[in-house]
């Protein structure tokens, strides 16, 4: 683990090395030693974006390594005496000594989100500290003083614009980058809850399948005068009871993870749609494919059943897109009609057909294969599809299909069961 002090002292290191690499940049408008940098603009950019930093601390290395850099050179290349070396960039040090002190006192860090406020703090920290460096070296015996101001003034101003459209730029950009990761982990959360709600629902459906095995046994266990036969009826009783109990324990688990306080308590349809395109169009990417997806709605509305409507469309617009071989268009709709809402997936993929429209919905029906390995699909996403619209919605899945021209997957729900009441604010509604 990296102590705050290592942290620190690499910070002065930083600072120190990119004052020596831009150093060498300057101007010098009153043609005297007196130089103007982009020293200023790295220190302030530096002390905003690093505020656990000491600003004085910080301020005081840079000048010192820009001062002692200054001097060597200088000192190498002119046949000088020592002293007017120290002499002559001695005032750097009051500059940053200056600045670090001004920056400090005028809370630059604290004011940041009041832009003019900002700007003015800056300017003066800048225009300040250099009017002070100015009278340090004592220049307004060669140039008049209201030149030196005005220039200062001036310079300073162009530099905290600089300084600022920089920060604000960062920031705007840090801002967005983290919202969008937000969104994406929000997505990628809700369609993996989805997912798990789906598997909830059909582990429910095995626990009764188990419950009535359990007791189809024991009725054989009971009726049965063959000792031979009791013990074995027994024991397989006994072994699916203790399934069954692993079943309500993670059934359980799982309804309590689903049931407890979230963020997230209902959902708009626009937001459940673009959930499910931003998914599909990442499969369809990863399968090479070129796939034109659309999604309209006519109207915006709340449910709180967002994971179940999610799984729905997921696993019709992943057989969509593993209907279509490389190009297509695969387009959702989610509208109102008279009582119901209906939700439609139409696609231009190679179509059902005719005489395997009645077994579709059954499970363990697919024609899909893997290519590579021979092996069958589970065939389990239709038979999840029909199963959540009709036992938990009371709704009709219906399907429309030509070989070679597409499928409209056709689901109507009545509104009520679908369409949940909420305050839409903050903590009840999910938003892009």
């Amino acid at each position: 683990m990296i102590k705050k002090s290592d942290i620190k002292i690499r910070n002065i290191f930083i600072v120190s090395m990119v004052a020596i690499l831009i150093g060498p940049f300057y101007i010098t408008p009153f043609n005297t030693n007196f130089y103007l940098t982009l020293l200023p603009i790295f220190l302030s950019l530096f002390l905003i974006c690093f505020k656990n930093d000491n600003v004085v601390v910080i301020s005081m290395s840079l000048g010192l390594s820009t001062f002692l850099f200054r001097s060597i050179v200088f000192y190498l290349s002119n046949e000088v005496p020592l002293e007017n070396v120290f002499t002559q960039y001695t005032p750097l040090l009051v500059y940053y000594l200056s600045f670090g002190i001004l920056f400090q006192k005028l809370k630059v860090r604290q004011i940041l989100d009041n832009p003019f406020n900002a700007f003015l703090s800056i300017w003066a920290c800048d225009s300040i500290s250099n009017v002070i460096e100015v009278s340090t070296r004592q220049i307004w015996r060669v140039v008049d003083f209201s030149t030196i101001l005005s220039k200062i003034m001036l310079v300073g101003a162009i530099r905290t614009s600089i300084i600022l459209f920089i920060y604000y730029l960062i920031r705007y950009l840090l801002i967005k980058f983290q919202k969008s990761e937000r969104d994406k982990y929000y997505h990628e959360s809700i369609m993996f809850i989805s997912k798990l709600k789906t598997e909830l629902f059909f582990l429910k459906k095995s626990r009764d399948n188990i419950e009535d095995m359990v007791a189809y046994v024991h009725h054989y266990y009971e009726v049965t005068e063959d000792e031979k036969l009791k013990t074995p009826f027994l024991k397989i009783a006994k072994d699916i009871h203790e399934i069954k109990k692993d079943y309500l324990r993670v059934i359980a688990g799982m309804d309590t993870i689903f049931h407890s306080d979230t963020n997230i308590k209902y959902m708009t349809n626009k937001d459940i749609l673009n959930i499910v395109a931003d998914n599909a169009l990442k499969l369809i990417k990863s399968k090479d494919k070129n796939i034109a997806l659309s999604v309209h709605y006519d109207q915006i509305f709340l449910t709180n059943d967002f994971y179940s409507i999610i799984s729905i469309l997921n696993n019709l617009t992943i057989n969509s897109i593993d209907s279509i071989e490389s190009f297509g268009e695969i387009d959702i709709e989610m509208t109102f009609k008279d009582e119901e809402i209906e939700i439609t997936v139409v696609d231009t993929g190679e179509g059902i057909p005719e005489d395997k429209m009645e077994v579709i919905f059954k499970s363990g029906y697919t024609t899909k294969y893997d290519a590579e390995t021979g092996k069958m699909s589970t065939g389990l996403g239709l038979s999840h599809v029909h199963n959540i619209v009709t036992e938990s919605f009371n709704g009709v899945i219906k399907v429309e299909s030509k070989i070679k021209k597409g499928t409209k997957m056709i689901i109507d729900i009545p509104k009520e069961t679908l369409m949940r009441g909420g305050e839409t604010d903050d903590n009840n509604l999910y938003s892009r």
